[in-house]
This record gives structure tokens, C-alpha cells and sequence, in this order.
């Protein structure tokens, strides 16, 4: 029994954060920065992806490059992947809660992320439709145990 003066309040009850590195993410694609942008458009649309991650010779990320900034380069006729890529790239580290890249997604309005290790190698790619479809899957399993 509460003494006087003390207010009792419910438990709140938190789900375990999954983290980066439990999602089921697909093979990484990436792009080195000597790439021509035109072999760089072709990579993106074998593979149905709009986000590639540049990286160098031992896999550490360099930068980013998106299906508008390919779109952004053919429209200037620009010829190296280091002009339209972006340099100061947003990334989730692979031991981060996903709804913290939900919410750096979010925050910094872009539609995905590379995933890297604390050595900075690209170890795949986050995006809000991948958040977007685990949300619903956990919807769905909470409401398969109802």
C-alpha cells in the first residue's frame, strides 16, 4: 500500500529495441568513385535500388549516390561520380536501434542510410521503406498473438 502523499503509477511496458544488425538485410551494392556515371545508373537498375554507397578499395564508405543525383548528372552532363555524389553521408552503425535510424531518416529528410561497422566498411543499406516494412511486420505479428 502507497503511503501518503505517494502516487502510484502503472509499469511502463518497453519493447526490446531491434537493432541494425538483426534486420534481414540484402547483399550490399555498391560503388567505387572512379565509376563512370553512366555504369553507376546501370548498377542501380539491374538491382531496383536508388541508393549506392561509394566506397574505396578496402570497402570504407567515401560517399553517396542516389537515383536523383544520377538524374542530377545526366541533366548537367557530368561525367565523374565524385561530382554528384554526396560526401558528408548519414549512416547507422550496426549495434544502433532502428528507430533511432528512424528518427535520424526522419530528421535529416533523406530515404536511406548505408550501414557500418565501427571501422566505417559498408555493411549494407537502411531505408525507410525497410523501416516501413518492419513496422508492419511486427504490427502483424502483435496482432497474430492477440
Amino acid at each position: 500500500m502507497p503511503n501518503k502523499g505517494c502516487t502510484v503509477k502503472p509499469l511502463k511496458i518497453i519493447r526490446p529495441s531491434i537493432l541494425v544488425k538483426d534486420l534481414k538485410i540484402k547483399p550490399i551494392i555498391t560503388a567505387r568513385a572512379e565509376e563512370d556515371i553512366s555504369g553507376v545508373a546501370r548498377k542501380m537498375v539491374d538491382n531496383n535500388i536508388n541508393h549506392l554507397p561509394v566506397v574505396d578499395h578496402a570497402g570504407r564508405l567515401m560517399g553517396i549516390v542516389t537515383s536523383w543525383d544520377i538524374a542530377h548528372a545526366v541533366a548537367q552532363d557530368s561525367q565523374k561520380l565524385t561530382e554528384v555524389m554526396t560526401k558528408k553521408v548519414i549512416v547507422a552503425l550496426e549495434d544502433e536501434p532502428v528507430e533511432l535510424i528512424a528518427r535520424r531518416i526522419d530528421k535529416h529528410e533523406i530515404s536511406g542510410v548505408p550501414i557500418v561497422n565501427r571501422e566505417n566498411r559498408v555493411r549494407g543499406m537502411i531505408t525507410a521503406e525497410d523501416i516501413s516494412r518492419l513496422i508492419c511486420s511486427q504490427n502483424n505479428k502483435e496482432g497474430d498473438s492477440q
